[in-house]
C-alpha cells in the first residue's frame, strides 16, 4: 500500500500534484502538509510508513525546504523524497543534490515528471508499487 507525504504550502499547487499522482498510482493516502510543523508532526506520526514524500523548496519563506531536507534525510534516511521547486539556479540545484533526495522536479508538474519519481521511490523500496499505464 502506498502512502505519500506532499508538503507544498501553495495548496491549488499541492491538490494538483495530489490529481497527478493518482493518474499514475492508486495511493492508499496522500496526505498534504503546508507548514514544516505540521510536516513535523506527520512524519513523527507516521515514520516509516511514507513510501515518497514531494517537498517544495519554498514552504514558508525561501529554501526553508532545504532545512525540512536534511532534517528528513538525518531522521528518516529511507524515505524517498522527490524536490518540486521552481528554483533552478546552479547553486541551489548543488545544495539541494547533496541532501541526495531521489529526484528534483522543476515546476510546472506533469504526469511524466511524477510518474518517474513515483518510479525512483519504487527502485528505493523493496516491494512494487501498482502503477497505473
Amino acid at each position: 500500500m502506498s502512502k505519500f507525504l506532499i508538503i507544498e504550502d501553495n495548496k491549488v499547487m499541492a491538490e494538483v500534484l495530489a490529481q497527478i499522482i493518482r493518474k499514475c498510482i492508486t495511493p492508499k493516502e496522500i496526505m498534504k502538509c503546508s507548514t514544516i510543523e505540521s510536516a513535523h508532526k506527520v512524519l513523527l506520526n507516521s515514520k516509516e510508513n511514507i513510501t515518497g514524500i514531494f517537498l517544495d523548496l519554498n514552504i514558508e519563506k525561501r529554501l526553508d525546504g532545504l532545512e525540512l531536507l536534511a532534517f528528513i534525510r538525518n531522521n528518516y534516511p529511507t524515505i524517498p523524497i522527490s524536490i518540486i521547486t521552481s528554483e533552478s539556479d546552479t547553486e541551489t540545484v548543488k545544495r539541494t543534490l547533496l541532501c541526495k533526495p531521489q529526484d528534483y522536479l522543476i515546476k510546472p508538474l506533469s504526469v511524466a515528471k511524477a510518474k518517474r519519481s513515483i518510479l525512483k521511490f519504487e527502485e528505493n523500496k523493496k516491494y512494487k508499487l501498482n502503477m497505473t499505464s
